[in-house]
């Protein structure tokens, strides 16, 4: 049972090794003269511009957590294929059935979120040709519906109203410089 997880400690120390010498190599054999612009963030050859706080769309967001959660979805795919050779006919064919209906939920999903629009990231049609786009294409999606749209008005009686005091981080410096001076 224990020799089972021989060669996956192994591999782990292995890719420790290598990955290990790799970063002392290029650290022992790399050239070392630092200059004011070797020594600035780097951000894709571009000159940094403004400030680092500015806020990422939501969808960002969005399709952040949709690709976590299909990946996550996909992973529990393996330990299936692993097992699979060593079963029964019988619960060999149960199985494919579960697997079948598991990836049928995920391409469900899939496209409940593609037709939802979840995955334009852009609203500009500067990648398409507007002689190559149906007219159909161009039109605007509906945004997406959670279910609470409908829930009625938000009684805000209790919510204290007046100035908010930002209290910490590099944001509230800043505001707080800004309305000071």
């Amino acid at each position: 049972m224990l020799n089972a997880y021989i060669p996956i400690l192994v591999m782990l120390v292995a890719a420790a090794i290598i990955s290990g010498g790799m970063v002392a190599a290029s650290f022992v054999l790399g050239p070392h003269k630092p200059s004011r612009y070797k020594e600035q963030a780097y951000e894709c050859g571009m000159t940094p511009v403004g400030t680092a706080r500015d806020r990422f769309p939501v969808k960002f967001y969005l399709v952040a957590m949709l690709f976590i959660i299909f990946d996550i979805e996909t992973v529990f795919l393996y330990p299936w294929a692993v097992t699979y050779r060593s079963l029964p006919y019988a619960v060999k064919l149960f199985e494919f059935a579960e697997v079948g209906v598991f990836v049928a939920i995920l391409f469900v999903g899939y496209f409940y979120i593609l037709g939802k629009g979840a995955l334009d990231w852009d609203d500009s049609q500067m990648a398409v040709p507007e002689t190559a786009a149906r007219a159909d294409a161009l039109d605007r999606r509906p945004p997406l519906r959670f279910g609470n749209e409908n829930s009625g008005p938000v009684e805000l009686q209790g919510v204290p109203v007046g100035s908010r005091t930002l209290q910490y981080g590099a944001a509230a410096q800043e505001e707080y410089q800004k309305h000071s001076a």
